[in-house]
């Protein structure tokens, strides 16, 4: 029955976010009110609070599942190789698809509002702290907490950057260009992590 319950939870959680991409790809993040996300979702406005509990949350809907997921990065095995993937499922692919073609979905939105920046830059920071203390944990205190923090914003700075220039491409060869770049910049980390006791 939990299966059931959490499905539900999850469609309804999917709605409320795709009906309010929609209304700030047609009215603009500022302009638009959590009522009118309820009204446009068809659900209370209670509802919408209790699966996003402020407006940039619907912006950065995906931010739960994108953090789990980096935080299982184990910087013992293959962490580069894992770190482009994560990268590439967070930012390319079928988010780049939906980036040129809706001006309401989050890298579009973060491209035109400075306050959504911030929050970007706010979620960035937390995941790199998180996953610092995840790798500083796991080292059994071993790994240097202050490198481990290095490591951590170097690498959350190219997905900040990703979601920068994903806010701005409009064709399929900028894409391409950007997956290049990330591949690039993710590769001058190999030889930071191997130099790693």
């Amino acid at each position: 029955m939990a299966g059931l319950r959490e499905r539900k939870k999850a469609r309804t959680r999917a709605a409320i976010a795709a009906s309010a991409a929609e209304l700030f790809a047609r009215n603009g993040f500022r302009a638009v009110t959590m009522i009118e996300v309820a009204e446009a979702a068809e659900v209370s406005e209670q509802t919408v609070y209790n699966h996003f509990p402020t407006k940039e949350s619907l912006v950065f809907d995906r931010a739960g599942e994108l953090r789990a997921a980096l935080l299982e990065l184990d910087r013992y095995s293959g962490v580069v190789a894992n770190y482009g993937n994560w990268l590439s499922a967070a930012v390319l692919g079928a988010s780049a698809q939906r980036a040129i073609r809706n001006p309401g979905d989050m890298p579009r939105l973060v491209a035109s509002d400075a306050g959504l920046r911030r929050y970007l830059l706010e979620l960035a920071d937390d995941w790199s702290s998180a996953l610092a203390e995840v790798w500083v944990a796991r080292s059994g205190e071993r790994f240097d907490p202050v490198v481990a923090r290095t490591l951590t914003d170097a690498l959350l700075h190219v997905f900040v950057r990703a979601v920068d220039r994903l806010g701005i491409i409009e064709t399929e060869e900028e894409i391409e260009a950007l997956e290049a770049d990330i591949r690039t910049a993710v590769n001058v980390f190999r030889p930071a992590f191997a130099a790693l006791p």
